[in-house]
C-alpha cells in the first residue's frame, strides 16, 4: 500500500471515500443489531433478554469495527 498524498484535493476525496468503505458491512450490520435490539426492548411487553444481549452484541462490534478500520488507516499512513 502506498500512502495517499492528503495534500490533493482529488486524492483526498478519493482516500475518504476508500475509508468510507472500509468495513462498511460490518458497520450496517452493527447497526442494524443495536436498533433491532432497542427497538425490540421498546414495543415487547415481556422485556426479555435477548434484546439486551443483541444490543451489547451490536455494541461491541461497533466498537470492534472501529478499532478495525483506525488500524486500516494507520497501516494506509505508514
Amino acid at each position: 500500500m502506498t500512502r495517499p498524498d492528503l495534500t490533493d484535493p482529488e486524492q483526498r476525496l478519493a482516500y475518504r471515500r476508500e475509508l468510507r468503505g472500509v468495513y462498511r458491512p460490518w458497520r450496517y450490520a452493527a447497526l442494524a443489531m443495536v436498533v433491532a435490539g432497542v427497538l425490540g426492548s421498546v414495543f415487547d411487553p415481556g422485556h426479555e433478554p435477548w434484546w439486551t444481549i443483541l444490543v451489547v452484541f451490536g455494541g461491541v462490534t461497533i466498537a470492534g469495527v472501529i478499532i478495525a478500520r483506525t488500524r486500516y488507516h494507520q497501516r494506509r499512513m505508514r
